[in-house]
């Protein structure tokens, strides 16, 4: 693949590995309430997008979590809890995108929230000697910093002004279906993902 200009990763499950349902887990777990309950009262509460969206600050976030499980979390609960869906990082995918910024500039567009990047900047600190997550790329672009979350439109656009790039020159890759079709019907070269079966270093010759 030589025809684009710049790379657009996502983050969880093309460079972090993780599993949401650990964390849906581990509130019930805490909690002691019924699994599928948990999961239900999220999905209604839409708390992961809102969230991400930065429609509240940590502390309110926190609070709602305490209010939709209706358990008296204490802040390092729901810490640990919403963390627990970090699973690991391959050290080969690090090494393939500081190879590729040799080549490309290579930026980072997540849907994300700032306890989950908090703890990935450990991750990035502590394992690999980088000093966060936006270190590794020429930007990092995060959805609760935009006030924007995709599958929505805007979130590319805005992308795309800030890296002034036309979006046929922009290779994104992401693991959700959504998210890859949006951008594909702005112009964008897309790779779907599937975590489970595939690796980002297995589409680039390096």
């Amino acid at each position: 693949m030589t025809d684009h200009k710049a790379i657009l990763f996502d983050f969880g499950n093309v460079v972090i590995n993780i599993d949401p349902e650990l964390t849906i887990k581990a509130l019930s777990e805490i909690s002691n309430k019924p699994l599928e309950r948990v999961r239900e009262k999220m999905e209604m509460s839409q708390l992961n997008r809102r969230y991400e969206m930065g429609l509240f600050t940590d502390d309110e976030f926190r609070e709602i979590v305490r209010q939709t499980i209706g358990y008296p979390f204490s802040d390092a609960e729901v810490d640990k809890a919403w963390n627990a869906l970090l699973l690991d990082l391959p050290p080969h995918r690090i090494k393939l995108i500081l190879e590729l910024q040799s080549s490309y500039p290579v930026y980072l567009l997540s849907n994300t929230n700032n306890i989950h990047i908090t703890r990935c900047n450990r991750i990035f600190r502590e394992e690999f000697g980088i000093p966060d997550v936006k270190a590794l790329f020429k930007r990092a672009f995060y959805s609760y910093e935009m006030g924007l979350w995709k599958p929505d439109p805007k979130i590319y656009q805005e992308v795309l002004d800030e890296i002034e790039q036309k979006a046929e020159d922009v290779l994104f890759i992401d693991d959700n279906a959504a998210n890859i079709a949006s951008a594909a019907k702005m112009g964008f070269q897309t790779i779907l993902m599937d975590p489970h079966n595939d690796d980002i270093a297995n589409h680039f010759q390096i």
